[in-house]
């Protein structure tokens, strides 16, 4: 397109003007030509719109102009510093929040020195540590024998030991004498026995077997102390053991009296031994026994008895 086209269209009304005031230039020219005057109009070319190519001096299209655009390492390079900017930050904060704040704050105040807690009881302690500007805390309990129950048995910082600020002292508090409960060990073997003893915190003791229709052998029959009987810890606990049933055993009844020839009879029944003195009489009442009534006595046992030869009334 000419420069002259272009400039119609995009200036249409100044163009008409200068079309208007040409033509009344040209009547008066014409009516009086020794006074024609040209007068020159420049029309500068109008700015090139997207898409066209401008047209140069000689009708060669002129070079195109792109418009600039920041480079890629640019655009980089900024991300790079706002991520090292970010995280210069976080650890700042991290920083501060860690070692300059806990420093600010446990330097508030002076100095107290921890007083020693020994001998004294939970509120007694709570009392003398409440002015110093110091907290109480337990740490737990434990058995200790040189101690009384319920008193400080330790602390943590220890006595003399300079602190700053609202610092917490733990103590450890006493349960005095640990007492222990005998176990019930009837029917129990003698290893069995000696590991439930030392389980309660005591220790075994002594051991006795005598026989026992009560329990087979090997078996406890009984403890001394008996079963539930409150110890202190460490304290022996003794055991019965059986050997198993023992041997048949009566009660020597009191004969004295009765007439010899009905009481041998009895015996001989339960499988007694009865022996009578040389020369003795076989008959009459008996006057003398042995061993005693209410001895106890088995089947080897020798039971002698001593008759009048008469009856006796």
């Amino acid at each position: 397109m000419s420069a002259r086209r272009r400039l119609r269209t995009r200036y249409p009304r100044a163009v008409q003007a200068v079309a208007r005031e040409g033509g009344a230039i040209e009547s008066a020219a014409a009516a009086e030509p020794s006074a024609a005057v040209t007068i020159p109009i420049e029309v500068e070319p109008a700015p090139a719109e997207a898409g066209e190519i401008p047209v140069g001096q000689a009708g060669e299209p002129a070079a195109t102009v792109e418009p600039a655009r920041p480079p890629r390492r640019r655009v980089r390079a900024a991300v790079t510093i706002a991520g090292f900017a970010l995280l210069a930050f976080v650890t700042g904060m991290f920083v501060f929040n860690s070692l300059v704040m806990p420093r600010l704050i446990h330097g508030v105040g002076s100095e107290v020195t921890v007083p020693d807690l020994g001998n004294l009881t939970l509120a007694q302690a709570e009392r003398t540590l409440r002015p110093l500007g110091l907290q109480l805390s337990r740490a737990g309990e434990r058995f200790d024998p040189s101690v009384p129950r319920g008193f400080v048995l330790s602390q943590d910082p220890e006595a003399g030991i300079a602190v700053r600020g609202r610092k917490r002292v733990s103590v450890m508090v006493s349960l005095g004498e640990e007492f222990s409960s005998v176990p019930e060990l009837s029917g129990e073997s003698v290893r069995s026995a000696r590991l439930l003893i030392g389980r309660a915190g005591l220790r075994p003791g002594t051991v006795v077997h005598a026989p026992s229709d009560e329990a087979g052998e090997g078996l406890v029959i009984g403890s001394d102390p008996g079963p539930e009987a409150v110890l202190q810890r460490d304290t022996p606990v003794h055991l019965l053991v059986s050997t198993g049933p023992g041997e048949e055993s009566f009660v020597m009844p009191d004969l004295i009296g009765r007439e010899i020839t009905g009481v041998r009879r009895q015996l001989d029944a339960l499988g007694l031994r009865v022996e009578m003195p040389p020369a003795a009489p076989a008959v009459g009442t008996i006057v003398s026994q042995e061993p005693p009534a209410g001895s106890r006595i088995t089947r080897e046992t020798v039971i002698r008895l001593l008759a009048a030869g008469r009856m006796i009334r």
